[in-house]
């Protein structure tokens, strides 16, 4: 009986007419969000009983597919990405109308990733035809610093142990790649993927990210140290700590 109660369906709304690319949870999971080739954006809110009563925004400033949301770690700002090459940051307080909009990607922006080390900073990767990683400070409007990878990014997450960064990338490289923010620098290269990077997440402990492509894989790789609670309970059977592995790693660069 636990297994049906965990299992059970728990709502179902049909809000969007075109494929579903791309959801985010905001961080308190109050909110659900979705983007469509529709155009729009959908925010629900779940714990409303009533279909008819989840709906909290829907927009559709973006001219097309919507390809790349993500919330800020403080429930402030949700970004946007469109096959467009738009950028656009929402305040939760205001989701009809965009708080920013950034025309600089020559490409659609699937990446997103909001920094949780400083408020307000947002990193953003382009398609094939731009390349680029650029990060902006939305508290000011701004563009802050733009690097050109020399392929495609297919998504980036911040690490939450230390202030680096993880970014997946297509063609032509196949690619992921672990930075150094402030000083902005590369750090190590993870190869093994025989197709673009399209799936990119973060595990509890804020060491491991598991990457999945279209060569069929997923793969788990350790990158990230560990954050000071884990080090001051760690066992003795405990893996070889991540930042020695990273530095194995940088000697391939």
């Amino acid at each position: 009986s636990e297994m049906c109660i965990r299992d059970r369906l728990v709502t179902e709304s049909k809000i969007h007419c075109g494929r579903i690319g791309t959801m985010c949870w905001s961080p308190s999971s109050s909110l659900l969000s979705s983007g469509s080739r529709d155009k729009s954006i959908v925010h629900r809110d779940i714990r409303a009983g009533d279909s008819n009563t989840q709906l909290v925004a829907r927009v559709s400033e973006h001219k097309q597919e919507v390809c790349g949301l993500r919330w800020s770690p403080d429930e402030q700002f949700v970004s946007s990405g469109g096959n467009d090459n738009k950028v656009l940051v929402w305040c939760k307080g205001k989701l009809i109308n965009p708080y920013l909009r950034f025309s600089e990607h020559k490409a659609a922006v699937k990446a997103l990733a909001w920094s949780p080390h400083q408020h307000g900073l947002l990193g953003t990767g382009g398609g094939t035809a731009d390349r680029c990683i650029r990060f902006w400070d939305v508290t000011l409007g701004k563009l802050i610093y733009s690097l050109d990878t020399g392929s495609q990014v297919c998504n980036m997450i911040w690490g939450t142990n230390t202030n680096e960064l993880i970014t997946t990338h297509g063609y032509s490289q196949n690619q992921i790649v672990l930075w150094k923010y402030q000083p902005f620098k590369k750090m190590a290269i993870l190869s093994g993927h025989m197709s673009r990077v399209l799936y990119l997440s973060l595990s509890p402990d804020g060491q491991t990210i598991v990457t999945g492509s279209g060569d069929e894989t997923l793969r788990f790789w350790q990158v990230f140290p560990q954050n000071d609670y884990s080090k001051q309970n760690e066992q003795k059977w405990n893996v070889l700590p991540s930042d020695n592995v990273v530095r194995q790693l940088s000697n391939f660069l």
